[in-house]
């Protein structure tokens, strides 16, 4: 799948721009252990590691001393928060806000629990500007405002140059899920593959009820990062249907593999790709693979040079710690009278839990 203009990367030598305010030092609490499942573990793993390499300590236990709280969208408990404010009454608590379960079509009270978390963030940083409008204008979940920061994206494992697969067929579609919840989209590609005989797609991730008459639809299972790292190289395109997301990972990945994705425009996908991909509908499908296939090169660099400048590491953890110090520098978001008050309630909030807030 080669195109009509040849252009030479430029990815390795290519440095991101790094913002001049740089927080010293601080001690960071992040009360959630590393699972290898879906995109928010993998931005704490990175954010994990950005710290580390740049001086900071990082705590798990909410009951030793630190600065700072960390939490992400619903996971943690707002016991849990208010056992650590407790014993951290000057921490500040900063809050990644993923988006709106309802809007992904979780069930469950994971918007109530993060609701009520919000209520006390001194930081709320939303994923994306979909995420803010929906949070905050569309579901009116989350109260506080805050910075727009995109998620980062590994550019040493996801990177052009590396281990490939040999995947048979001409043109290699990825697709690339963890949840098989129905707004991913997994129908949308099954229907697009009974319609293109021609073409490979190689599922990533859990997807069921395949159809079975399809014999160009290959599903790999759940991959480790370097494994999925080589599918992603191994293929052309990435095409995604999943809808309403906040900032997809698998979309930031697959930029930084230099491959051009296909995307429903839905959420932040169109945020997130701008130029280096198409929004399409199952009708259009094969009219967006063709026009990439004749200026594939291309559009392999600039996914890579967008995801170099837009979503390096480098780029997005230091606007996270300059978001942490400017509340640093300021008064709580809440009357330290009434946040103590709030946190001495922590052991007496048994009875919320039927609410889901704690």
């Amino acid at each position: 799948m080669r195109g009509s203009r040849q252009r030479k990367s430029q990815d390795d030598g290519q440095q991101p721009v790094r913002l001049e305010r740089v927080l010293v030092s601080v001690r960071v609490c992040i009360p959630i252990p590393f699972r290898p499942e879906g995109g928010g573990q993998y931005f704490l793993q990175l954010f994990r590691r950005y710290l580390s390499a740049h001086g900071h300590d990082i705590v798990d236990d909410v009951e030793v001393q630190y600065d700072v709280l960390f939490t992400n969208h619903w996971v943690v408990p707002l016991a849990t928060v208010l056992r650590g404010l407790r014993h951290n009454p000057d921490a500040r608590l900063v809050q990644r806000v993923d988006g709106v379960a309802a809007d992904y079509g979780r069930s469950g009270n994971a918007d109530r629990r993060q609701a009520a978390v919000n209520l006390l963030a001194d930081v709320t940083i939303f994923q994306s500007e979909y995420s803010r409008w929906a949070a905050r204008t569309a579901y009116r979940v989350i109260r506080r405002d805050g910075p727009v920061i995109f998620n980062p994206v590994d550019v040493d494992r996801f990177r052009p140059d590396g281990d490939r697969l040999p995947l048979p067929g001409s043109i290699r579609v990825a697709c690339v899920s963890w949840s098989t919840n129905a707004r991913k989209g997994a129908n949308e590609v099954y229907a697009v593959a009974r319609k293109n005989l021609d073409v490979s797609f190689y599922l990533c991730g859990r997807f069921r009820d395949l159809p079975s008459e399809s014999r160009n639809l290959h599903h790999l299972g759940v991959l480790g990062r370097e494994s999925l790292a080589s599918v992603l190289r191994s293929c052309h395109v990435l095409l995604t249907f999943s809808r309403n997301e906040a900032c997809p990972n698998h979309v930031l990945e697959a930029l930084a593999t230099g491959r051009p994705v296909l995307y429903v425009d839905s959420g932040a996908s169109k945020e997130l790709v701008g130029p280096c991909g198409l929004s399409v509908r199952p009708e259009t499908f094969r009219h967006a693979l063709l026009e990439i296939h004749d200026d594939w090169d291309s559009w392999c660099v600039l996914a890579r040079e967008r995801a170099m400048t837009m979503f390096h590491p480098e780029q997005i953890f230091p606007r996270y710690l300059e978001a942490i110090q400017a509340a640093l520098e300021r008064p709580t978001s809440c009357d330290r009278r009434i946040r103590a008050l709030c946190a001495s309630l922590g052991p007496a909030l048994v009875p919320l839990r039927r609410w889901g807030w704690a």
